[in-house]
């Protein structure tokens, strides 16, 4: 039997200032601090942030000393991205929108995935994204819509399935 996992209950990451962090995380991402944590001196050292009711859905922790998270000399980061779901495109379009405004580092997007925006993508989630920077350069993403595909369904789905061939072919795009 396997684990019947719900969704991510919370993420946490390292970062090399935590003032610095949580300043972009509660300011930029409308966090709201639920708890932190000091070390035996009373510096803050982490903190727990939540965006809906639960006690908190984002950690962030001050990386152990000589560890250098910023390093753009870093071949592969250990954390590929962290998303955030919002729940339809105008709260997707309002995210972008105040992103651009706080002068988040934008990597990619606003784009579709999937042949919904590029034609040719049918592997695609169909989801609105946009992906941008963190302080430390973790990529981050704020996403909505991404198509559905239920416990022991195929993808695509049995109902559109016929149509993405169909499209896949006048796109001259194969498997």
């Amino acid at each position: 039997m396997a684990i019947s996992v719900k969704k991510i209950g919370h993420v946490g990451i390292l970062v090399a200032d935590v003032q610095r962090s949580l300043d972009f995380y509660t300011d930029v991402m409308g966090f709201t601090v639920t708890a932190l944590r000091r070390d035996g001196e009373g510096e803050v050292v982490g903190a727990f942030m939540r965006f809906d009711e639960e006690h908190h859905n984002f950690v962030i922790g001050k990386a152990p000393a000589g560890v250098d998270v910023e390093s753009a000399e870093m071949p592969e980061r250990l954390v590929q991205q962290i998303s955030f779901e919002v729940s339809n495109r105008d709260e997707f379009l309002r995210a972008v929108t105040h992103l651009r405004a706080k002068g988040a580092k934008i990597v990619a997007g606003p784009l579709v995935h999937g042949f919904e925006g590029d034609g040719k993508n049918f592997n695609g989630s169909g989801s609105r994204s946009v992906y941008f920077s963190d302080p430390d350069g973790n990529r981050l993403e704020i996403f909505t819509d991404m198509m559905r595909v239920p416990n022991g369904e195929q993808f695509p789905r049995a109902e559109y399935a016929d149509l993405m061939e169909t499209l896949k072919a006048e796109a001259g795009v194969g498997d």
